[in-house]
């Protein structure tokens, strides 16, 4: 995975493959021990090495699909902000207030937020300013 990460892929930290070793140790330990067992043959470690690669990007490409934007401008999403886009959309919208409790954060926090969200069109501020709410935009 360092050669991947040396070479500029994932500059931005949108997928971890550890995650998929995480998930199941035991299958990790024992693709391990396969090897020693098979006289040191590495087939299966770089098989398992491999399906964990392809399972971690294609759940980042699902991450990235489930949030495009329609502007030409490069959006970095943070983590948190995807964690408000995925609030957004389990929820319908939210009031300000409701954001910062579900996100922990102060009012300039979610703010800070939500200013690049809306510039690149993924949401949008519907009713007046006490009454307002945030939505995601329409595609």
């Amino acid at each position: 995975m360092w050669e991947l990460y040396r070479r500029g892929f994932d500059t931005h930290h949108i997928f971890s493959v550890d995650e998929y070793y995480w998930e199941d140790r035991p299958k990790y330990y024992a693709a391990l021990d396969g090897v020693r067992q098979a006289g040191e043959d590495l087939t299966a470690w770089l098989e398992y090495c491999a399906a964990g690669l392809r399972q971690t990007l294609e759940r980042a490409w699902l991450r990235i699909q489930t949030f495009q934007t329609k502007t030409a401008e490069k959006l970095v999403l943070r983590p948190r902000q995807e964690q408000l886009l995925r609030l957004l959309r389990d929820h319908g919208s939210m009031a300000p207030g409701e954001i910062w409790e579900a996100l922990g954060v102060s009012r300039q926090g979610a703010m800070d937020l939500l200013r690049p969200l809306l510039a690149a069109g993924l949401v949008e501020k519907v009713g007046g300013k006490k009454t307002g709410r945030y939505v995601l935009r329409n595609s």
